[in-house]
């Protein structure tokens, strides 16, 4: 079946697109889409992510989240075939690092390369508050966790949240998730500076 890559843009901070968080799991699906024209099914799935998302994250239904659908298997250049766009023209402040997220890791089968997967969620986009312990709290995995049902429920039968392998074009459906209570630095989702501040030396020697 053909295989869908959703690409999730979640607003924070600024409307500028290069500050938003981007996730993209894939999803197995049983309509054609061989054509790339817009396809109900995949204008549904984008729908119905966002709007679960929206749900999900905080602020609830605060924050703007666009969803995309491309051919995963498609030749270049390839465009979406599905955009739904939830809560527009919101962004919601972080409260916290921008940088700083939890790991949904998962598997098909067996944990072994080209079986397996990640999704970094945004600390900032899951109500991680203004302070991060050396460790997260189980409640804050638990809530990072919530993310998997929401993946695995979305769609129909024909509708598998799945680990795609690119490097032999292989679509896996999961079969096994966790988070585990480690932080992970996703350094391309911070700010970028605005102010400097700058100084001279006076140590001997330096013309």
């Amino acid at each position: 079946m053909p295989v869908l890559r959703l690409q999730v843009s979640m607003a924070a901070d600024t409307a500028l697109p290069r500050d938003r968080f981007v996730m993209t799991p894939h999803f197995d699906v049983g309509f054609d889409i061989a054509d790339l024209t817009t396809s109900p099914d995949a204008q549904a799935l984008c729908h119905d992510l966002a709007v679960a998302l929206g749900n999900y994250l905080v602020p609830q239904d605060g924050r703007e989240i666009n969803v995309k659908a491309y051919d995963a298997q498609g030749t270049a250049p390839v465009y979406p075939i599905g955009d739904y766009t939830h809560a527009p023209a919101t962004y919601p402040a972080s409260g916290m690092l921008r940088e700083v997220a939890l790991c949904l890791s998962f598997y098909s089968q067996r944990n072994i390369k080209r079986y397996r997967g990640r999704l970094y969620i945004p600390l900032a986009a899951i109500g991680g508050g203004s302070a991060v312990t050396p460790r997260p709290a189980a409640s804050t995995m638990t809530k990072a966790a919530q993310l998997a049902p929401i993946l695995q429920n979305l769609g129909g039968t024909n509708v598998d949240w799945v680990v795609y392998s690119r490097a032999d074009n292989a679509a896996r459906p999961v079969t096994n998730w966790w988070v585990d209570d480690e932080w992970d630095i996703q350094r391309r989702r911070g700010l970028r500076g605005t102010t400097r501040q700058t100084g001279v030396t006076t140590e001997a020697g330096v013309p």
